[in-house]
């Protein structure tokens, strides 16, 4: 009974072994793109946007192969208007090179069974440009909403 378990207790070990092992090749993965720091602010008719969130998709980043763009970034866009990009982890950033921007409204809930959400006034707007530049260091970018077309 003892050799059944230390055979048992010694796969466990090879497991844990192997799964670690996995998980230090993701890491690696990650730290293929380059990330510069990245806040802003998201306004409309010249007034800070309240809520929802900003996306940023890499559409061309330097130095890799075809076809490979890298992590797109997120952030929460604050009462404010201002936001901070994560991509790998928090407020990170975003990954260096041309980004495609877009921004996602705050969708009120309903207050009652069958009530339809309140749509937001930021609904059928766009980011005025379409596209931005993340250079390295820290980027700071201001983005306007405009009716989209």
């Amino acid at each position: 009974m003892n050799g059944r378990r230390l055979v048992a207790t010694g796969v466990s070990w090879a497991a844990v072994a192997a799964v670690l092992a996995g998980l230090a090749g993701c890491k690696q993965s990650a730290a293929e793109f380059n990330v510069a720091p990245v806040k802003g602010k998201v306004t409309h008719q010249g007034q800070p946007v309240k809520g929802g969130s900003i996306t940023f998709q890499p559409v061309g980043v330097e130095g890799t192969k075809a076809g490979v763009k890298g992590k797109p970034a997120t952030g929460e866009v604050k009462d404010d208007g201002t936001f901070v990009l994560s991509t790998y982890g928090k407020e990170d950033g975003a990954v260096v090179g041309k980004h495609r921007v877009m921004y996602m409204p705050a969708i009120a809930g309903a207050q009652s069974y069958g009530e339809k959400p309140k749509p937001s006034p930021y609904a059928r707007l766009a980011p005025k440009e379409k596209e931005v530049d993340i250079k390295p260091g820290s980027n700071e970018i201001s983005i306007e909403l405009v009716p989209s077309s």
